[in-house]
């Protein structure tokens, strides 16, 4: 198995490390450079993709250098006027989209609810002819009719209220004795204290 070559090129690290490169980028390419002596095809990639890497951000520099002389405003400019106008269009057709889907989502729920009501309207104009009905034909309270359960799984009209008669009642007992507790409690602390 050959060894790996940790040999570098001493004059291109020094340098390298003169013009401010990081000690590991600078560590990188003068070891790629030194393979390049001995013909390896890795090292010249490496090389060259070093020597890209370098240019570009050079190309960078000298660009904003420029930018802050004045030398390439105008294109800059019109390039990021450009740019501005696309994102704008871009952002303007979020807003309409994300309005439109806005506006669909309440038109879904304010039909929604219309129906809903109408549904509950519906019922209790039923309700109220039946107990009017009710109290036509004498089937009232004192009737058997009246008296009998209805089928198991069913709750009429009337036994759902009945419960939430009997909830409500309970819970308001409930806030009664959690009151009382609680005044109870504060006139034991303080006279404890």
């Amino acid at each position: 198995m050959a060894k790996k070559s940790n040999k570098r090129d001493q004059d291109l690290y020094a340098q390298l490390r003169e013009k401010g490169v990081r000690k590991s980028a600078a560590d990188q390419i003068s070891k790629a450079a030194a393979g390049l002596d001995s013909g390896a095809k890795k090292a010249d990639r490496a090389v060259r993709k070093a020597v890209d890497d370098l240019r570009g951000v050079a190309g960078d520099l000298e660009t904003r250098l420029n930018q802050a002389r004045g030398k390439v405003g105008a294109q800059t400019t019109a390039a990021k006027k450009v740019e501005r106008s696309a994102v704008a269009s871009k952002a303007a057709a979020t807003r309409k989209r994300d309005a439109s889907k806005r506006s669909a989502t309440a038109k879904k729920a304010a039909s929604t609810r219309a129906t809903s009501a109408r549904r509950r309207s519906t019922a209790a104009k039923a309700g109220a002819s039946t107990r009017s009905a009710t109290a036509a034909t004498g089937t009232g309270a004192g009737s058997t009719a009246a008296k009998a359960k209805p089928a198991s799984g069913t709750a009429g009209p009337t036994d759902r209220t009945a419960a939430a008669k009997k909830a409500a009642a309970t819970r308001k007992r409930n806030a009664a004795k959690r009151s009382a507790a609680a005044k109870k409690g504060a006139v034991t602390k303080a006279s404890g204290s």
